[in-house]
């Protein structure tokens, strides 16, 4: 045949990465490194996406949330209308440039996370609250959340993932 799917072969390995970050410290042992990766794969075949890596976990109160991050042309997450704002930024751009999943479980089924809105970052830099590791799970706080966890999730990866991007002097010409 063949070979794998191509799909499947744009997932780095994870027991190479491992290496790097056991020198700072973190670590999960090599069956969960494995699982993981298994996952990881499965999650990129039955997607279709074009690469996928893993993007870290999130802690919970209740469970943890592994969390990847891909190149994924499909549809979104959540149950949001085809209605945006205009402000709003399409699929493969802006804060919606790459497609987050994620599971409580290293071998558990991947949940894709919704798109953000502009309101949903704004939204998520008022309010202080713990991760339960449920998705779908109401918040309540002051001020008012209108979101369920998953997009504070959501907001939350976005907001990482820009404070802790990095580009060579030059890299953005004006």
């Amino acid at each position: 045949g063949e070979g794998a799917p191509e799909a499947v072969c744009n997932v780095p390995d994870l027991l190479e990465e491992s290496k790097v970050w056991q020198w700072a410290g973190i670590g999960f042992g090599q069956q969960e490194l494995y699982r993981l990766q298994k996952s990881l794969k499965t999650l990129a075949k039955d997607t279709g996406a074009n690469w996928i890596r893993f993007f870290g976990v999130v802690k919970g109160t209740d469970k943890d949330y592994f969390v990847a991050e891909g190149d994924y042309a499909g549809e979104e997450g959540g149950e949001d209308g085809p209605e945006r704002p205009p402000e709003f930024e399409a699929k493969g751009s802006g804060v919606n440039k790459y497609t987050y999943w994620v599971t409580s479980c290293s071998t558990g089924k991947w949940e894709i996370l919704p798109d953000l809105e502009p309101k949903d970052i704004a939204a998520s830099r008022s309010i202080k609250v713990l991760f339960s590791g449920n998705t779908k799970r109401e918040i309540h706080t002051n001020p008012y959340f209108f979101g369920k966890e998953e997009i504070y999730l959501r907001a939350q990866i976005a907001r990482i993932s820009h404070s802790t991007t990095l580009a060579p002097k030059g890299y953005y010409k004006f």
